[in-house]
């Protein structure tokens, strides 16, 4: 979702809209005169020279000099760490752009115009003046108030930047919504990162502030995990096959350079002004102190090698032209094994549609443990999501399913460790740290495997967007998500139970004992009303 911009760290783009009204009155008579159905607002593509990751040589790496001998001790295996926390999540952006000395290669769905996401621009403004090749490929659907900053970003000689999917009304979107929804309403919503094509970061994190711990308003509870290995040269491929796609445009091509005053050496120079703030610098001194990243990387790195599995959406699915075996979902299904004591199903956006309901249910009809943690509708940043999401909550529960709803706010003794340092270090209110919504994409079958990406179990990400995520064959790790949701359920999240007449209750375990609540928690009587008629509404496929 496109989030609110943090002003105070805010690069000055200083635009204008070069489309007036009667501009934009006059395309659409025209589009409509021909028909919507004929109309397309896809710019018209250049002829782009295709680029791969292993066009440059980067086995001469510091990082491929860590890597490379693990490689070598496990050969067609991958080795993972999992990063849960906001603060070492970070640490490991920073110190890998840091560390990188050829490539690298980011792709994401937001990057947002605040401190995290300038803090790491300015990084990789770093690193590209030491001569590292940078490819910046960015879904467009977000991309709208940091346009002129990716313009500047790609005036580097080392930088390219590239948006997917592009509205072609720049100043005018909600006319390519009109004209071309079909198109518009698909995105890509992938999120990797890779250093020297040897390290992967893949998850459900974006580049803003409320995935890591900074937020003034909320924070994303969310995860991703590091890979080295067999996933990462998966991982590259696929970064490849979007960057080379009919539908990455270069910025530099479709963006009105006349439109902004912001040039290369100007966003540098801002860019430098936000790194020299206090409030940055302590927010770093935090990420290193609480896990010095940089030496378990050089000295002390600790990889779990296994088998693993990424899965990915084509590109051409935002085409609606992907064969199944291209889908993720389809991927996810034929390399996941069948549950036979327990399935914990973590995700910011549920909604199962009648197939996915039968199957939960017919997993716990064979006593199967099967536990679905999503957000409360306090928690859900999209209420329409809730509204589709609720119709399924009274017969999963009736059939066995667990269904448990993430807390909006955290009670002060749950709070995250580092919660008062960060507050009065970064200036960011407590209130705002306390205030919580899931984001994390994350699935355990057994004491086997997991799942961790982007994907939402919802039908947008099955059916519409793009995605990715790696199935990690893991013990340890399956059994490590098993006793988490056992112990930390009850902290962070209400329990939905039927009474007597099958009515929900959300149970909600608190120092005092557990306080039940027989209305939906949080939620107004006009906002009741409004969820039921929108669960009405014939659009359940577009969630």
């Amino acid at each position: 979702m496109e989030r609110m911009l943090n002003h105070n760290t805010q690069i000055q783009q200083k635009y204008y809209t070069g489309s007036s009204r009667s501009k934009g009155l006059l395309v659409l008579s025209t589009c409509l005169a021909l028909s919507l159905s004929a109309c397309t607002t896809l710019p018209k593509q250049q002829n782009i020279q295709p680029e791969y990751a292993y066009d440059i040589n980067t086995n001469d790496t510091s990082l491929a000099r860590i890597i490379s001998p693990l490689k070598e001790q496990n050969p067609e295996l991958t080795g993972y760490h999992v990063l849960y926390d906001p603060l070492e999540a970070i640490a490991a952006r920073i110190h890998l752009i840091e560390k990188a000395e050829k490539t690298l290669d980011l792709q994401y769905y937001i990057w947002d115009n605040d401190k995290i996401g300038s803090l790491a621009l300015y990084k990789m403004i770093e690193a590209a003046d030491r001569g590292v090749k940078i490819r910046l490929l960015i879904d467009d659907n977000n991309a709208g108030k940091m346009e002129g900053v990716y313009l500047a970003l790609d005036q580097h000689a080392n930088i390219e930047v590239k948006l997917f999917n592009p509205y072609r009304f720049r100043g005018m979107r909600p006319l390519d919504m009109l004209i071309d929804l079909k198109r518009i309403n698909r995105r890509m919503h992938n999120k990797t990162f890779t250093a020297d094509n040897q390290i992967s970061l893949i998850g459900g994190r974006n580049m803003s502030n409320q995935y890591y711990n900074v937020s003034d308003s909320y924070q994303f509870s969310d995860v991703d995990v590091m890979l080295a290995g067999q996933a990462v040269d998966d991982i590259t491929h696929s970064f490849d096959e979007y960057w080379n796609h009919s539908y990455a445009y270069p910025v530099r091509n479709i963006v009105n350079h006349n439109a902004y005053t912001l040039r290369y050496e100007g966003l540098k120079d801002q860019l430098t002004k936000h790194y020299q703030e206090i409030t940055t610098q302590n927010y770093l001194n935090l990420s290193n102190r609480t896990h010095d990243f940089d030496q378990w990387l050089n000295h002390n790195i600790q990889l779990d090698w296994v088998k693993a599995e990424v899965v990915k959406d084509s590109p051409d699915k935002i085409q609606a032209k992907a064969k199944k075996e291209q889908h993720l979902n389809f991927q996810m299904v034929k390399r996941l094994e069948t549950p036979t004591e327990s399935v914990d199903l973590i995700s910011a956006y549920f909604v199962p549609q009648k197939k996915g309901e039968n199957k939960l249910i017919e997993l716990a009809k064979d006593d199967v443990k099967v536990r679905v943690l999503t957000n409360s509708f306090k928690a859900n940043d999209v209420a329409l999501v809730h509204a589709f999401y609720a119709k399924y909550r009274e017969n999963l529960l009736k059939n066995g399913v667990e269904l448990y709803e993430f807390l909006p706010a955290v009670s002060e003794e749950n709070l995250y460790a580092n919660s008062k340092e960060i507050s009065k270090k970064t200036k960011v209110s407590l209130k705002g740290l306390s205030r919580s919504s899931l984001h994390a994409k994350l699935m355990a079958i057994d004491n086997k495997q997991v799942f961790i990406g982007s994907f939402n179990f919802d039908p947008r990400s099955a059916n519409l967007n793009t995605e990715i995520g790696v199935i990690i064959n893991s013990p340890p790790l399956a059994n490590a998500v098993h006793k988490t949701m056992d112990e930390n359920l009850k902290k962070y999240a209400y329990k939905l139970v039927l009474d007597s007449q099958d009515n929900i209750n959300w149970l909600r375990t608190t120092p005092q004992g557990i306080t039940t609540f027989s209305k939906e928690p949080k939620m107004k009587w006009w906002q009741k009303a409004g969820i039921k008629v929108i669960s009405w509404l014939p659009i359940e496929g577009f969630m």
